[in-house]
């Protein structure tokens, strides 16, 4: 019988296991173990916070309102895209290092910084200022991981973390210069 963790989530009946989650093995990189322990356990709260940054725009390229409403909506679905391949990249780069992604809504929601919005339908300036945050909160990340990265001898992992930045800090200016529209509808004006 499978083993069930939760109502979401369940371990199969059959078939083999090849790696169990949190541990890691040897990669092809040549990076050692305890670098790529400490490289992956980053790499998934970055991933983590993509993860629900990607949720986040795309949840709002669906709702998205107002006098302005095609131009985020085309925003909003060009950076959900791009916080999707980012979020790609870097399970990918877990997956080189050794480890597996955070890749079931507990051990995702366990590491991200970048929080969710109740599934409950807000303005159109509310959205953009909680994507603004979500920007914010994953750039911090990504700084301090390039950083570490450097320290731990991966300039690999460095250069993919500062190509991810470059595209995060140009889309949460394109935020701000949303933000400082008053045409959008501001939450007071909402009855």
């Amino acid at each position: 019988m499978a083993t069930r963790y939760g109502r979401l989530v369940r371990e199969p009946d059959t078939g083999e296991r090849l790696q169990e989650w949190g541990t890691l093995e040897p990669n092809e990189l040549r990076i050692p173990g305890d670098v790529a322990e400490r490289l992956v356990e980053a790499l998934g709260v970055d991933f983590a916070g993509s993860f629900n940054l990607f949720y986040l725009l795309r949840k709002h390229y669906w709702t998205v309102e107002g006098a302005e409403h095609e131009a985020v909506g085309e925003f909003l679905e060009a950076a959900y895209k791009r916080a999707r391949d980012i979020n790609d990249d870097l399970a990918e780069r877990i997956v080189e290092l050794g480890g597996i992604p955070p890749n079931t809504p507990p051990t995702i929601q366990a590491r991200a910084g970048v929080h969710l919005e109740a599934e409950n339908l807000y303005d159109v300036r509310t959205s953009l200022e909680g994507d603004l945050d979500g920007y914010a909160v994953l750039v911090v990340s990504l700084r301090e991981h390039i950083e570490l990265a450097e320290d731990l001898g991966d300039p690999d992992t460095a250069e993919r973390l500062r190509e991810h930045l470059e595209v995060l800090e140009d889309d949460a200016q394109t935020v701000e210069e949303f933000l400082e529209d008053d045409t959008l509808v501001r939450a007071e004006e909402v009855h």
